[in-house]
């Protein structure tokens, strides 16, 4: 749908964690009112909606997405076929119903489960924020005998994880500035760093509001199995002790996170 550049303006004003889902409900009252065409008093109206307490029609839930798929080049690991794996599964749980029933019927934008995507560690969608963020990663590892000691690596990472080992030409990698972007593995001509482990960080708990809050990230990097696991606990947990439709953050600082944790084999 078209958009004028003063409704564009005022969309920019709303929270960027939920300007995606404005322009939505913009875009549906501009249709609701047979428009083509989204205007400034579109916009207004949604504003003063919102501002009057009505409820949205809502699914219960949003699973957001950075531009990884268009072709960024700092992608680490593809999200779709786990986004979609999760919204079935979120479907299933008629989150909607749950949440109607714990906020008498009153069910706001803030009150919707988070699921936040991003295909690398630069996070450009936030998932520090969601209920539950999900981080593409790629565990590097390097493989001495193949190095011809060219350096690259050394300018290709950006936390310095790479250092010199002296007497050999081949770096190591410091686990502990390592944010597994893969950087260092794309930048080798040889194949002395590989890739060791593709998969998904995942922090669970985040939140805005009156109490913000970073997620609280999970030790280790988990498979699409094991991320669909772990999104499966934490629902559980917000159905079990949901009050009021309050957010999972709020509960994991209740009960704490250790029931979200997958034992290590």
């Amino acid at each position: 749908m078209i958009w004028t550049r003063e409704a564009e303006e005022a969309v920019l004003k709303a929270p960027f964690f939920v300007r995606r889902r404005v322009r939505l409900e913009v875009e549906k009252e501009a249709a609701r009112q047979g428009s083509g065409k989204v205007l400034l008093r579109h916009v207004s109206d949604c504003k003063q909606g919102f501002l009057s307490g009505k409820a949205v029609q809502s699914k219960g839930f949003q699973i957001e997405s950075c531009f990884g798929e268009s072709g960024c080049k700092n992608r680490a690991n593809g999200s779709e076929e786990l986004a979609r794996g999760l919204e079935k599964l979120l479907i299933g749980r008629d989150i909607a119903g749950f949440l109607k029933e714990k906020t008498n019927g009153e069910l706001k934008i803030h009150h919707e489960f988070r699921i936040c995507f991003s295909d690398c560690p630069n996070a450009c969608s936030h998932p520090q924020i969601a209920d539950i963020g999900i981080i593409g990663a790629v565990r590097p590892r390097v493989v001495d005998a193949r190095c011809t000691g060219c350096s690259l690596c050394f300018s290709a990472c950006n936390e310095g994880a790479i250092l010199a080992v002296p007497g050999s030409p081949a770096p190591a990698i410091d686990a502990g500035r390592c944010v597994q972007c893969g950087k260092c593995i794309d930048s080798c001509p040889a194949g002395a760093i590989e890739e060791a482990q593709r998969g998904w960080r995942i922090l669970a708990g985040g939140k805005l509001g009156r109490h913000p809050q970073l997620g609280i990230e999970l030790e280790g990097i988990y498979s699409e199995e094991d991320a669909r696991e772990i999104v499966r606990r934490c629902l559980d947990i917000y159905f079990a002790h949901n009050t009021g439709g309050e957010r999972l953050g709020a509960i994991l600082n209740r009960i704490g996170i250790d029931r979200v944790k997958m034992r290590k084999e």
